[in-house]
């Protein structure tokens, strides 16, 4: 079911006494290059005209679906993208406070158009996991303390168009069970992290469904401490499940993806709500129209809650049915 966002946002602070009420916000996929440059020039933030929810939520978060430069050599593969520097003040203006940079395109251009990147993003504020300039950076977790309550996000990717970081070189944080257990108990035994967020890119592009082995990857996830994993790839929505005591949303689809000249289409957000000891999920339908950002109307919206009701119905617990 639906849930609508607060009016505003929970106050935060590093020095809040006492947990309160939080809300995060997450989207899938934001390439806001390519097609999308071309329909919108210099208004980089075109997308987020009308649309609030990012900036309401506590803390947003989206995949970065590719460098932010003008440098680099492009590297040979079939599709390679790289954003205008300016998304990274239009993505901060829109609400969103982190960025997912583990996937198949921000090694587009290189080493020089990752550093661009980290670059780009260091000098606005805008956050970031899941690459760097070395392993240090691309598995080092960012930690958001709002309400008293302190929250890790990670950030992971399996395939093969980005090298892995290691100790001295760049590249992506890589998604391996035991790499990601040891970044959960880091942020549980360390950094005393309450909520945990896991990001994978993965999955089959244009398939509605998990695999087998995706499905028993993010319950390895979840049994290792994690409380959300958060997936992106396919470019479609697939289903929520609720796994012991935490929930994966396989697939958040494209939010922003200018990859491709469609400018209109449903997507959806996915919502947690942390509030006393329960929490509480909500995906919440979008529509996309000529590569702006709004609420559907209530049928459309309902037809999307429904769809993603038949997408959930193979696991035996999701959000929309125990």
């Amino acid at each position: 079911m639906f849930v609508p966002l607060s009016p505003a946002p929970s106050h935060v602070s590093p020095d809040s006494t006492g947990p309160g009420p939080i809300t995060l916000l997450f989207g899938g996929d934001c390439l806001l290059a390519g097609s999308y440059e071309e329909a919108t020039g210099d208004a980089a933030g075109y997308a987020f005209r009308d649309f609030d929810l990012f900036r309401r939520a506590d803390v947003s978060m989206v995949n970065l679906e590719s460098p932010v430069t003008r440098r680099g050599r492009r590297v040979p593969k079939p599709f390679n993208f790289r954003a205008h520097p300016r998304i990274v003040s239009a993505l901060l203006e829109a609400g969103i406070d982190i960025v997912n940079l583990a996937n198949n395109h921000i090694y587009d251009y290189g080493a020089q158009g990752l550093f661009d990147t980290i670059l780009y993003l260091d000098s606005l504020g805008l956050q970031h996991v899941g690459a760097g300039r070395n392993s240090a950076e691309a598995y080092r977790p960012v930690i958001r303390v709002v309400n008293g309550r302190r929250v890790g996000f990670l950030g992971y990717y399996g395939g093969g168009e980005a090298p892995g970081a290691t100790r001295n070189s760049p590249g992506v944080a890589r998604r391996e069970i035991m790499r990601i257990q040891e970044g959960v108990h880091l942020l549980r035994e360390r950094d005393s992290v309450t909520y945990v967020v896991v990001n994978l890119h993965w999955g089959t592009e244009l398939a509605d469904h998990p695999d087998s082995d995706q499905v028993a990857f993010a319950h390895d996830v979840i049994d290792a401490g994690a409380n959300a994993v958060i997936g992106h790839h396919p470019h479609v929505l697939q289903g929520i499940e609720l796994y012991d005591k935490g929930v994966i949303a396989y697939s958040l689809g494209n939010l922003l993806f200018g990859g491709s000249s469609r400018s209109s289409y449903d997507t959806g957000l996915f919502e947690i709500r942390l509030h006393g000891d329960s929490t509480s999920y909500a995906f919440v339908p979008v529509r996309v129209e000529q590569w702006s950002l709004g609420l559907p109307d209530s049928a459309a919206g309902a037809r999307l809650l429904g769809r993603m009701g038949q997408l959930s119905s193979q696991f035996p617990n999701s959000i929309f049915h125990k």
